[in-house]
C-alpha cells in the first residue's frame, strides 16, 4: 500500500506535468508558428497552471480535498499538452515534409490509346511497345528492366524510333500499342498531335528518385522581401516529377509594404537555358530539372530568386475545393476546351477545382492564346493566395496542408515556413496584387536545344517588356 501511495501522491502528479509541460515548451519552442505575444500567453498560462497545481497541493493532506484537486488538475492539463503536443509534432513533421526539397523524380509511362482495351501493364503482354533510345537513357533502361521483368511472353516487342513524331504517329496509327517515355519528353510527343494528354492516358509508371541541389536562400523570409519563382507542371505522376515548365510566374513579394507583383513570362518564350548556355522554349527548361527552370527566369530577369513553389496544375482542382472556391473575373463567355461540361461566363465566377483548372489551360477560346491563358492562371494563382491569407484559413493551416498533400512543393526551409505563417498571423493584413506579363513575336523555327531539327513555334523576346518587367521588379523591391 505504501508504493501504491506514494506513486499516487500529488507530489508525482505534480513531477509529471512538470515533466509533460518541459517537453510541451521545447516542442512549441520549435514549432515557431505563433506571434510573440500569443507564444508568451501560452508560456504564461502554462506555467500558471503549474503553480496553481503546485499551491494546491502545498501542505495540503494527502487524502485532502486539496491533494485530490490537485491530482485532478495535473492529470488535465498533461493530457491537454500531450494531445497538443501530438499535434505539434505531426505539424512540424507535415512541414518537413514537403519543404526543403532536394529530389526530383523521373517518371517513366507506359502511354496507350485512351480509346484502347487495355487497362493494366498485364494487358500489354505480347504487343508492341515503343521506345526513343536517343533520350534519356539510364532512366528508359531501368524502366524496360521492370517493364520486362513483368511481362514475360515471349512475344512482347520493344521498337526503337529516333524521332519523336514518329513514335506518337505509330501509337495514333496503330503501328505500336503503347509507349514507353520519360514525363519529362511528353511536350514532345504533343508536337504532331495537341490533344495528346486527352486522347491518351497512362496505364502504368516507373518512378526513379534523385537527389538535386537545394538552391534556396534561406533566411530571406526574414527580410520581408523574397522572390519566388512559381512553376507548374501539367503531367502524370508526383508533383516532383522532372517535366516541362507549363506555367511559369516570379512573384515579388514585400511583406513591408504588403504588395505582391505576379510577372507572367510565357511557356514558349526563346530563352537561354541557365546550364546548356543555348536557347530554348523556357517551357523545356523543366526537362533538365526545377533548378534549370528557375536559374534560367532569373537570368532572364536579372534577378535573385530566393526560393520556388511547384505547382502540379492537375492537382489545382484539390488545392481550389479544399479552400471551398474561389472568386475570379472572366473577361469572357466560353465553353474550355479541355472540359466541354463547364461554361466560363463573363464575369464573376465562382470557380470549384475542376473550373479553376480548365480556365487556367484554357488558350484556344482567345485571340491572344498562351497571352491570355497567362493572365487567367495570374487571376486563379492570386485568388487562392487570397483566400489563403484569410485568417480562417491560417488558423487552419495545419488542416488546409495535409489536404493538399501532394500538390505542391517548395525548396523553401520548414524554418522560413514557419517564419512566414508566423509573420503574417502578426498582422493578418491582406496582399495588394498587381500584373505584369512578357511580350514578344511568335514564330515557327528549327533549332532549339531540345528538339534542334523540328519546326516548333517560340516567342520571341520584346527586349522592351523584359526590361520594363525588370524595373518594376527593382521598384518592388525597394519600396518600404
Amino acid at each position: 500500500m505504501s508504493i501504491i501511495k506514494k506513486i499516487l501522491s500529488p507530489k508525482v502528479f505534480l513531477g509529471m506535468q512538470i515533466v509533460i509541460t518541459l517537453v510541451f515548451l521545447y516542442l512549441l519552442f520549435n514549432f515557431a508558428v505563433l506571434p510573440d505575444m500569443y507564444f508568451y500567453g501560452v508560456i504564461a498560462i502554462v506555467v500558471i497552471l503549474c503553480l496553481l497545481t503546485f499551491l494546491l497541493q502545498f501542505r495540503a493532506k494527502d487524502v485532502g480535498i486539496r491533494s485530490v484537486i490537485s491530482r485532478i488538475l495535473a492529470v488535465v492539463v498533461s493530457v491537454g499538452l500531450v494531445l497538443v503536443s501530438i499535434e505539434i509534432n505531426r505539424g512540424t513533421t507535415f512541414i518537413n515534409g514537403f519543404s526543403g526539397m532536394d529530389y526530383e523524380t523521373d517518371a517513366l509511362s507506359v502511354i496507350v490509346m485512351a480509346n484502347s482495351d487495355y487497362k493494366e501493364l498485364s494487358d500489354l503482354n505480347g504487343k508492341i511497345f515503343a521506345v526513343n533510345e536517343q533520350e534519356d537513357q539510364k532512366n528508359l533502361t531501368d524502366a524496360l528492366t521492370d517493364i520486362r521483368g513483368q511481362l514475360t511472353n515471349e512475344n512482347t516487342e520493344y521498337k526503337n524510333y529516333k524521332d519523336w513524331n514518329y513514335l506518337s504517329d505509330a501509337l495514333y496509327n496503330g503501328d505500336i500499342d503503347a509507349i514507353v517515355a520519360n514525363e519529362a519528353y511528353r511536350s514532345m510527343l504533343e508536337e504532331n498531335h495537341i490533344d495528346f494528354n486527352i486522347e491518351t492516358r497512362v496505364i502504368y509508371q516507373v518512378k526513379i528518385k534523385k537527389e538535386t541541389e537545394n538552391i534556396a536562400n534561406e533566411g530571406a523570409i526574414k527580410e520581408g522581401v523574397f522572390n519566388i519563382c512559381v512553376t507548374g507542371i501539367d503531367t502524370y505522376g508526383p508533383v516532383s516529377t522532372r517535366s516541362r515548365s507549363d506555367v511559369n510566374m516570379l512573384m515579388t513579394v514585400n511583406m513591408n509594404t504588403h504588395k505582391i507583383l505576379m510577372t507572367g513570362i510565357p511557356r514558349d518564350y526563346y530563352v537561354t537555358l541557365a546550364s546548356k548556355g543555348a536557347k530554348d522554349k523556357l517551357t523545356h527548361s523543366g526537362i533538365y530539372g526545377v533548378n534549370e527552370t528557375v536559374n534560367t527566369i532569373g537570368n532572364l530577369l536579372d534577378t535573385k530568386i530566393d526560393y520556388y513553389y511547384r505547382i502540379n496544375f492537375s492537382s489545382l482542382v484539390n488545392v481550389v475545393d479544399v479552400l471551398g472556391g474561389i472568386d475570379v473575373y472572366s473577361d469572357k463567355t466560353f465553353i474550355p476546351h479541355t472540359n466541354k461540361s463547364i461554361q466560363i461566363v463573363e464575369g464573376v465566377n465562382h470557380m470549384d477545382g475542376a473550373m479553376a483548372l480548365a480556365f487556367s489551360r484554357e488558350r484556344y477560346a482567345y485571340t491572344s492564346g498562351d497571352r491570355h491563358r497567362i493572365q487567367n492562371q495570374q487571376d486563379v494563382m492570386m485568388a487562392i493566395i487570397n483566400k489563403l491569407l484569410t485568417p480562417s484559413v491560417l488558423s487552419n493551416y495545419q488542416e488546409i496542408l495535409e489536404k493538399v498533400d501532394g500538390t505542391f512543393e517548395t525548396n523553401m526551409s520548414s524554418e522560413d515556413i514557419m517564419t512566414l505563417i508566423k509573420m503574417q498571423l502578426s498582422d493578418l493584413q491582406g496582399y495588394e496584387m498587381e500584373n505584369q506579363y512578357l511580350d514578344g513575336t511568335g514564330t515557327r523555327m528549327t533549332g532549339g536545344y531540345s528538339m534542334p531539327s523540328s519546326n516548333l513555334y517560340y516567342m520571341i523576346p520584346n527586349e522592351d517588356t523584359v526590361e520594363s518587367a525588370i524595373q518594376k521588379i527593382r521598384s518592388f523591391e525597394a519600396e518600404s
